[in-house]
């Protein structure tokens, strides 16, 4: 006879697993401005309705770095100023679909931020001001996939990058 596992049992544990945010850990974000970034529109939606699709989307790719780079007791607070998505509205190549977005290397993702990496007693550890791209976004193995799934793909893969490369020396030893 095979032993089915419990699955209230498996569900009980995952909702009793600890969050980074209750670890300490966490990467909190917020916008100045959104209507005046460069470019932040998703099909033709109001700046305010495409920040909550890019919210949504950065809330599904943020625990995972703060798991990975963050160790228990800091907090990354990330304040976007700018945000250039990957492609460009070109109203004159559709004329019956004057929402859609190109996307090509011509026009690569941009992101304008300030950051400031925190200990829990709220002493300063790391702060800047950042201004990215990447030029070859394109070459992103997942990105055909990702990106017709993903509204804001190009621009979390470039934040993810970013973390990773400036927290890198931060990670945790394997335990």
């Amino acid at each position: 006879m095979k032993h089915k596992p419990n699955l209230s049992l498996l569900l009980l544990g995952i909702v009793l697993l600890p969050s980074p945010a209750a670890l300490g850990q966490e990467i909190k974000t917020s916008f100045e401005n959104v209507q005046d970034y460069r470019d932040f529109s998703v099909s033709g939606l109001s700046e305010e309705k495409s920040l909550k699709i890019f919210k949504a989307e950065l809330a599904n790719a943020l625990p995972r770095l703060e798991r990975r780079f963050l160790p228990e007791g800091l907090q990354l607070h990330i304040t976007f100023t700018d945000i250039d998505m990957a492609g460009d509205i070109q109203p004159w190549r559709n004329l019956h679909n004057a929402d859609i977005r190109y996307v090509e290397r011509i026009y690569p993702p941009r992101l304008k931020f300030t950051y400031k990496l925190t200990n829990e007693k709220g002493e300063v550890l790391r702060n800047g001001k950042e201004s990215i791209s990447d030029l070859a976004f394109q070459m992103n193995a997942a990105a055909s996939v990702r990106a017709n799934s993903e509204t804001f793909f190009y621009e979390t893969t470039l934040l993810k990058d970013w973390v990773r490369q400036t927290f890198r020396d931060l990670k945790r030893p394997k335990e």
